[in-house]
């Protein structure tokens, strides 16, 4: 026996003073209604309702039960109202992960701008170097992924919102010692220190240059290959936003700048579903919004 919903049937009874004006307002038959009530009747063990040709009025013990599956069922319908507007407002904790370096390209800023804007909205920005797997960050709790790769995997969904320049540098001494190149072809005598699990980089013009493997150098962390390249192991290509200060203090040096590397793409990476939050929602969009046509 269902029980949740014998009590709406019930009650309906006991509303319309009658099984067949309630058999029609539930769009079941009458017997059911009839069988409804009987179960109900036998579970508790005693009688609900008194039964005439013309009415169907509630006992005392009707009249209590009546009252309680009006509590039940009103609690729940409220519970249940309240947890399916939660998609709707733009309240509660968002958990994001992102790459470290991705904290200098303004993620930073523009959620907390977000979370300004929206004063029942919680963040949670975590920072750490992405893993392979691309739903890990679904495991670990998070609500959305911050990341430069699209994904190709049918049970994660994937949004454009903006776009990353990167640039070729070396260290002076590297330069100095190696020559520095001017084409695509003077790269391959070079020492390129590549991402793990890059395999070829692609310039502007459209020109590919696969990568020597096992490379000289290779990290998951631009950081670490920034540091390989101030030290001189080769060229490294890298993320505009992390280089300012080696730039400006003579660290590195920006090679073929005439022919950079193809500007990426910047995605946000979030559960598949067309009922996502919307908190999700809101700030998936924002962030589209704040990075649009940003390099």
């Amino acid at each position: 026996m269902d029980r949740l919903t014998t009590m709406t049937t019930f009650l309906k009874v006991v509303k319309c003073a009658n099984f067949t004006s309630a058999a029609e307002e539930l769009s079941i038959s009458r017997t059911l209604v009839s069988r409804h009530v009987a179960d109900l009747e036998a579970h508790l063990g005693i009688k609900l309702l008194n039964r005439t040709t013309r009415q169907v009025t509630p006992t005392e013990a009707g009249i209590r039960y009546s009252e309680l599956c009006q509590r039940v069922l009103g609690d729940i319908r409220m519970g249940e109202e309240q947890i399916s507007a939660i998609k709707n407002e733009v309240e509660g904790e968002i958990s994001i992960l992102c790459p470290i370096w991705l904290g200098s390209f303004g993620i930073s800023s523009a959620t907390a701008e977000f979370c300004a804007a929206h004063p029942k909205v919680s963040i949670k920005l975590h920072f750490e170097e992405p893993s392979a797997n691309p739903h890990e960050f679904l495991t670990l709790g998070h609500d959305l992924c911050i990341q430069p790769n699209a994904l190709r995997d049918s049970s994660i969904m994937v949004k454009k919102i903006g776009r990353i320049e990167h640039l070729l540098v070396a260290s002076p001494s590297y330069l100095a010692a190696r020559g520095t190149p001017e084409t695509i072809a003077d790269l391959e005598s070079h020492e390129c220190l590549g991402k793990l699990g890059d395999t070829q980089w692609v310039l502007a013009n459209g020109d590919k240059l696969p990568l020597r493997i096992p490379p000289k150098f290779a990290s998951n962390s631009v950081f670490a290959l920034r540091e390989a390249a101030e030290v001189g192991l080769g060229i490294a290509m890298l993320p505009r936003g992390i280089m300012w200060g080696a730039l400006e203090q003579g660290l590195l040096v920006e090679v073929m700048a005439h022919n950079p590397p193809e500007v990426r793409p910047l995605y946000v990476a979030f559960p598949p579903g067309g009922d996502a939050p919307r908190k999700t929602r809101a700030l998936i969009s924002f962030l589209g919004e704040k990075f649009k046509g940003r390099g």
